[in-house]
């Protein structure tokens, strides 16, 4: 199948998906004559043209870019400015018509790509069912969820962040203040070269960092849309191997023998993030070890598969040790994995993750570090 045939099955399906979601005597139309010939406005192509009309005869242009490949993210803005001025010259034709709503199909759009696109004022669709249309003349909003991940094969160099050589490339973007060079960042945060690269790669594809040009340094990272990028692929519970204890005299005893443990832990969860943005009193004692069979032991903890007030948590990589805080005797895990590790956690993490990352937001110069060697 060539890809204009491609094209106008993705056309159609979408028009049929629509078309099945629209209220009561509503009706979606597919304008023949241009739909199946491309129309040029000024140098640009539409693609197709569809005419959503209510009961009362309000209609108003879906004008439609196709795009035969998965959008990146960080070429959304590109695109939607286009789409934008090809919706702007069609209601300059077309009087009749309340404003043209426009709208980009793609086989697959990411997450992030979707995010994107909502942000421009886009309406969009592709072919695993993620669907959204929002006209404000006849006022609709139709919406449905597909695929989070790209069902297509694509010869890229990394498309995931999971695994531990990924972890602690994002984990060192997510400290390490920029600007900073490939190599001077690999080399001051103990990450092999090519793995930076690859993890680069990806995240500049995804619109997350930035680069003073093709392979130049890394001037930008959006740290809030990275952790939730990483979040896409790691689960604390699932990437970490959990065992519950209780204490029976409560968190304050195990902290009292925490400060004289002479064996490596990191403490995260609520009670590293209520030192810095308290959202509720935390009950829930969660620490990283290498053993925690020994820990236990060696903490006086017993075994509890109800009631347990500590989690001990075997981590999936040593990068949960990498830059860790200490206050008050504690050795907490660095803010950036906490935050994570709530993000994807049980209970009432997420909600406290909210607070920890808006402390993060308004503090950044406290907890962002600086390359050695770097200006």
């Amino acid at each position: 199948m060539n890809s204009r045939a491609l094209e106008t099955t993705l056309i159609d399906t979408v028009a049929r998906d629509i078309r099945d979601r629209l209220p009561s005597r509503w009706s979606l139309l597919n304008r023949e004559e241009e739909m199946r010939v491309d129309q040029g406005i000024g140098r640009r192509r539409i693609d197709a043209i569809l005419e959503l009309r209510d009961p009362q005869g309000i209609s108003t242009s879906i004008v439609i870019d196709v795009k035969g490949a998965p959008v990146e993210p960080n070429r959304v803005s590109f695109a939607a400015e286009t789409l934008r001025e090809m919706a702007r010259l069609m209601n300059e034709q077309e009087p009749r018509s309340a404003v043209s709503v426009p709208m980009m199909l793609s086989p697959f759009f990411s997450p992030l790509a979707r995010e994107r696109l909502i942000a421009a004022g886009i309406s969009y669709a592709d072919s695993t069912g993620n669907l959204r249309l929002s006209a404000d003349r006849p006022a609709i909003f139709i919406e449905t969820q597909g695929q989070d991940r790209n069902p297509f094969r694509e010869n890229r160099p990394l498309r995931s962040l999971k695994g531990g050589r990924a972890a602690r490339v994002v984990r060192s973007f997510l400290d390490y203040r920029p600007p900073f060079g490939t190599r001077e960042f690999a080399g001051e945060t103990q990450n092999a070269l090519a793995t930076v690269s690859r993890v680069s790669d990806l995240l500049v594809r995804e619109a997350i960092i930035a680069r003073d040009g093709p392979r130049g340094r890394i001037s930008t990272v959006d740290w809030e849309t990275l952790v939730r990028r990483w979040a896409m692929d790691y689960d604390f519970a699932k990437a970490n191997s959990l065992t519950t204890y209780l204490e029976p005299r409560g968190p304050s005893v195990l902290f009292d023998r925490l400060r004289e443990a002479d064996f490596r832990y990191a403490v995260t969860g609520s009670f590293a993030a209520v030192r810095l943005a308290p959202v509720a009193e935390p009950r829930l004692v969660t620490l990283y070890v290498d053993d925690p069979e020994d820990a236990a032991d060696r903490l006086g903890l017993r075994p509890a598969e109800t009631g347990a007030n500590v989690v001990i948590a075997r981590p999936f990589d040593p990068v949960v040790f990498e830059r860790t805080e200490s206050a008050d005797g504690i050795t907490y895990a660095r803010v950036t994995q906490v935050l994570l590790d709530l993000m994807t956690g049980p209970g009432r993490g997420p909600a406290e993750a909210e607070g920890l990352r808006d402390w993060m937001r308004e503090n950044e110069e406290t907890w962002k570090l600086q390359l050695t060697n770097e200006p």
